[in-house]
Parts: structure tokens; C-alpha cells; sequence
């Protein structure tokens, strides 16, 4: 079946809510990126284990993997302005947690609620995408141009706080980042995400008891995949979601490893945001010429190519050119998922579906570090690389193989 290409204005959205999604699209989504910079720095100062080192990393995604449906329903139901504020504020209170309690089983509680609080805001602030901006996808561009902005600023200064104050500077900077995001929610008119229950329709439920997590949203969530656009962007998030848990493992411990500081990591974290601000903002210009499907497919494989060589690049400027790239990628590549999630599932499922999407990728997350972590100890750093790499590209070679083809779009 052919794409359709959907047109739309700035217009049509006022920019007083746009600025405010973007906002806190900016702090939300860059949040994991300044997390990824420090707690690899900080782990390797609590534990010599690799195996250990991986499970710290892994956690993190765990909480959002089990809890990211109910949250997304919970969105659905009562307004993601509403949920989100809440997250924000948790994840405000988290960060000087860390250096005040330095000790392997605190991290581990501290890496899941704070993973928890930090990507469900990030849920919350693409179920805006899909409830304000009705999934099109300028404004999915535009929302990962502002992540890109954070990505790009936050990673060199929480790097510098590192190496200049330790992790008390480092923690007490994400703390601050944090507030920005609690703010920028704010700003967002409230009712403008909360689902309208239809005349003669069952009430959602509220209280107490709409808190408690209900097999019926999970089911109604993974329902989602019958629909062929959403299946598809599942499929692939998994793929890049792992690659992604390469990359915010063991990357920035190898690059401890061969002695660049915590404030060039940052820089070459921040050439993520930067290339990644440019690759969104092409989506529009190549949808034109090649399928949405083909589009996601190759900027995914890229994204994962990129990140799986490094122990081959032996110099800081290499380096900086394969993150660049790989930057431009994943930009292309979150934008294409945003707008295909958000275009396959109906308006009350908003949040479900950006949730679905987390959990998908969220089960990668988890995985991999752990899986990266024993290979290390049996195989060695550098082989891990290749060795989870190579799998991960396989997978999407038999992908694109195996899903149907379709018609470039226009």
C-alpha cells in the first residue's frame, strides 16, 4: 500500500504549545544522554567487575520496560501534562542521591527509579506529538531538532562538571537540567492531552485504584502491533535500542579506558546532538524520494554499524566523525519512529503507543549491557563490540528482507 505524505502548517499548532513540548523535549530526551556520560564514569570508580558494571547499566531500563504501558494508559486517561509533572518532579530529587550514597546496591535502586522517571517524561512528551500535533511529522522533526539542542549543550558541560568537581559537580548539574525539564512542562496548558470519554462510554477509572496497573492496558498496548506501521517502527526500535545499549554501556567505559577525559566524551556526545539536529530535519526531504519503511531500515543499520567499530578507531577525530555520523542516523531514525507510531494508532492511544515503543526498545536496553558485560569478561572489550554488532545487523538485513516491500511515498 502506498504512503500517503500528510500535509500540515506551523500555524495550525500555536507556538506557545510547540515551544513548550519542545522544551521539555529538549531536557527530557538529552537527560539519558548526560546520564550515559557519567554513571559508566561513576560506576568504574565503585566496581572493577565488568559483569557488575553491566547490570548497573542494564537496570535502568527496567522499571520503564515493565511500567512504561501503564504509564502511557495512565497518560491516555488523565492527561500527560498531569503524569509527566509528577515524573519531573521525581526526577528532580534523584540525581544528588548518587554521590550521597555510594554504594552498588543504592546504584542499582537509584539507576531504576531514576530511569524510570526520566524516559516516562520522555513518553509523556511524544503522547503531546500525537494528541496536539496529530502525529505529523514536521512536528516530530522539530521535537527531535530540540532534543538534538539538548544533546548538544548538555553532554560537554555535565563532562566538564566531572572533570572540574567530580560527581558531586556532575549530579548536582543534572539535578539543575532536571528542574529545566519540570519547567518547560509547566508551560503546557493543562487538558490538552487527557482523552474525552465518549457519550455512554465507561468513565476511566481515577483514584487509587486507576493507579494500580491493569492487564487491560498492556493487552490494549501490544494490540497496537496488529497495525503493519506500528509492527514495523516495534521491530526496528528493538534493533536500535540495541545498538543504543552498546553505545550507553561499555562505549564510554572503553573510552575511559584508552585515556580521553570526562569532558571530551561529553564533546563526543554533543556531535550526537548536533548531527542528529541535521539528520531530523532532512525527514521531510527524503520521504520524498525513498519509502518511510527503506528510510528507517538503512538509518537504523547505520546507527549501528557506526557504533560497533569503534575499537577501531584509535584517535579522538575518528572518533568525532563515526559519532557524527551515527548521530545523523538515529535522528533520521527516532523522527521516522515518532511519526509512524503516532500516525498507526488512533487518537486515544496516544500514549500507548509512544509507550510501546519504550518498552520494546527498553527490553534491548536491559539486555544488552548485561549480555556486553559477560562477554567482556570471557572475550575482552573490543570483541565484544563486533561480536554484538554483527548480530544486531544481521537481524536487520533479515528484517528488511522479511517485511514487505512498499512504494516510495507521493
Amino acid at each position: 500500500m502506498a504512503e500517503t505524505p500528510v500535509q500540515t502548517t506551523s500555524s495550525s499548532v500555536p507556538w506557545r504549545i510547540q515551544g513548550a513540548v519542545y522544551g521539555s523535549g529538549l531536557f527530557a530526551n538529552s537527560s539519558l544522554q548526560l546520564y550515559n556520560v557519567i554513571i559508566p564514569l561513576w560506576v568504574g570508580l565503585l566496581t572493577e567487575s565488568a559483569f557488575l558494571i553491566g547490570v548497573v547499566l542494564g537496570v535502568r531500563q527496567v522499571l520503564p520496560m515493565l511500567f512504561s504501558i501503564h504509564a502511557g494508559a495512565l497518560m491516555d486517561r488523565l492527561g500527560a501534562r498531569r503524569v509527566t509533572l509528577w515524573l519531573a518532579g521525581l526526577a528532580v530529587c534523584i540525581p544528588p542521591l548518587y554521590p550521597l550514597l555510594p554504594w552498588i546496591p543504592a546504584l542499582v535502586v537509584l539507576q531504576m527509579l531514576g530511569g524510570f522517571a526520566v524516559m516516562l517524561c520522555w513518553v509523556g512528551v511524544q503522547s503531546f506529538i500525537g494528541h496536539a500535533m496529530k502525529g505529523q511529522p514536521v512536528y516530530a522533526g522539530r521535537l527531535t531538532f530540540s532534543t538534538r539542542i539538548g544533546v548538544f549543550a548538555g553532554p560537554p558541560l555535565v563532562g566538564a562538571c566531572w572533570d572540574l568537581a567530580g560527581a558531586w559537580g556532575a549530579f548536582g548539574f543534572m539535578t539543575f537540567w532536571a528542574a529545566g525539564m519540570f519547567a518547560a512542562m509547566l508551560c503546557l496548558p493543562p487538558g490538552i492531552s487527557a482523552q474525552e470519554t465518549k457519550p455512554g462510554a465507561t468513565p476511566p477509572r481515577t483514584g487509587l485504584r486507576g493507579l494500580v496497573p491493569d492487564w487491560r492496558d498492556y493487552a490494549a498496548a501490544f494490540s497496537l502491533l496488529a497495525i503493519p506501521a506500528v509492527a514495523l517502527v516495534m521491530g526496528v526500535t528493538t534493533m536500535r535500542h540495541a545498538g543504543t545499549g552498546i553505545q550507553c554501556s561499555f562505549y564510554v567505559y572503553y573510552l575511559n579506558e584508552i585515556g580521553i577525559t570526562g569532558t571530551a566524551i561529553g564533546w563526543l556526545f554533543s556531535m550526537i546532538g548536533i548531527f542528529g539536529a541535521v539528520g531530523s530535519l532532512c525527514v521531510g526531504r527524503f520521504t520524498r524520494v525513498i519509502s518511510q519503511r527503506m528510510l528507517l531500515l538503512v538509518a537504523v543499520a547505520a546507527s549501528v554499524i557506526l557504533v560497533s567499530i569503534v575499537p577501531m578507531l584509535g584517535t579522538f577525530f575518528t572518533l568525532a566523525i563515526a559519532i557524527s555520523l551515527r548521530g545523523m542516523a538515529t535522528g533520521i531514525a527516532q523522527s521516522m519512529e515518532i511519526a509512524l507510531t503516532s500516525q498507526g494508532v488512533g487518537p486515544a492511544a496516544q500514549g500507548r503507543g509512544a509507550a510501546l515503543r519504550l518498552t520494546i526498545g527498553r527490553i534491548a536496553a536491559v539486555i544488552v549491557p548485561i549480555i556486553m558485560g559477560a562477554v567482556v569478561e570471557f572475550a575482552g572489550l573490543e570483541l565484544s563490540f563486533y561480536l554484538l554488532g554483527g548480530i544486531i545487523v544481521v537481524g536487520i538485513l533479515a528484517m528488511a528482507i522479511l517485511l514487505p516491500n512498499e512504494r516510495n511515498p507521493g
